[in-house]
């Protein structure tokens, strides 16, 4: 059970003996090419899936109050008889651009540990979520033990795709003020670096690294980060879940951060479905909708 409460330069001087280019020991190195990369991701995530099992039992025995935390070993002799994590995930693909805008699938492996009872959110929405975060030697990179909310399209790649997969859980209010979450959906999701950090090396997380998480759902909310009336996850136009890349009026703000997509000087809220009938509106019958037509 989750409870929580309602409220809640360094200048670096250098100095160089020698100027030459071809040694200088701060140039940064080009990331590889993304689809070889990805081969090389994807088959060492099979083969830890392959070698490893996780604590399914405490999955399958948890009660609609439990908290199980995730725990991935690798399967030897004494424990052989152990389901690799391999035999039951699932999986989707994400598609991803390389640097010659040629696209390269990438797989996402998933497993719901737990359904959940509500609705499953979108890639745009926030989410009140706790989380799990390793790299596949099982080192832990990350952990949330309290709930936290988070903007989904602000979140890596990988993480944000599986978020559609879980419901959301139940919620009841106590009367000092706290929430009570049960049966809340939780996931675990294992994908390659192009949807993580790929060459953008931390302290904790290597360059290249595929992730694990586990997600806990605990509830979510819808988002229209503008405030025009047009949920985030409608302006997106082409679909891609890039919503940066959606900018109708090539003002440099995007969509979703745009109160005026079609800069007509009306705000999209006062264009977009003045008759409430549910469909955007479109005087001139030209097939686009007012709100991203500036004529």
């Amino acid at each position: 059970m989750q409870r929580v409460h309602t409220f809640f330069i360094i200048i670096l001087i250098c100095s160089f003996i020698s100027c030459d280019e071809d040694n200088n020991p701060f140039e940064q190195p080009l990331p590889n090419d993304l689809a070889p990369q990805y081969a090389i991701e994807n088959d060492s995530i099979i083969e830890f899936m392959k070698t490893h099992y996780y604590n399914y039992s405490d999955f399958e025995n948890m009660g609609p109050y439990d908290e199980v935390e995730l725990i991935i070993d690798t399967i030897d002799e004494e424990n052989s008889d152990k389901i690799p994590i391999f035999n039951v995930v699932n999986s989707f693909d994400v598609e991803l651009k390389d640097s010659n805008d040629e696209s390269v699938m990438h797989k996402i492996y998933y497993k719901i540990l737990r359904e959940g009872t509500g609705n499953n959110p979108t890639v745009a929405d926030s989410v009140f979520i706790t989380y799990k975060g390793m790299l596949l030697d099982n080192r832990l990179f990350d952990q949330r033990k309290f709930p936290i909310w988070l903007d989904g399209i602000g979140l890596v790649r990988g993480f944000q795709e599986t978020l559609p997969k879980i419901k959301r859980g139940d919620v009841t209010v106590n009367t000092d003020g706290t929430y009570d979450f049960y049966n809340y959906g939780i996931a675990m999701t294992i994908f390659p670096s192009g949807l993580g950090y790929y060459d953008n090396a931390s302290v904790s997380i290597p360059a290249y690294s595929p992730l694990v998480f586990q997600i806990n759902l605990m509830t979510i909310k819808s988002t229209d980060h503008d405030n025009d009336g047009v949920p985030s996850i409608d302006e997106d136009l082409n679909g891609d879940h890039n919503f940066n890349n959606d900018d109708t009026d090539g003002d440099g703000s995007p969509n979703y951060f745009d109160s005026d997509d079609d800069n007509d000087g009306i705000p999209t809220k006062e264009e977009y479905d003045t008759n409430n009938d549910g469909i955007p509106d479109d005087s001139d019958g030209d097939g686009i909708p007012d709100y991203l037509d500036s004529e």
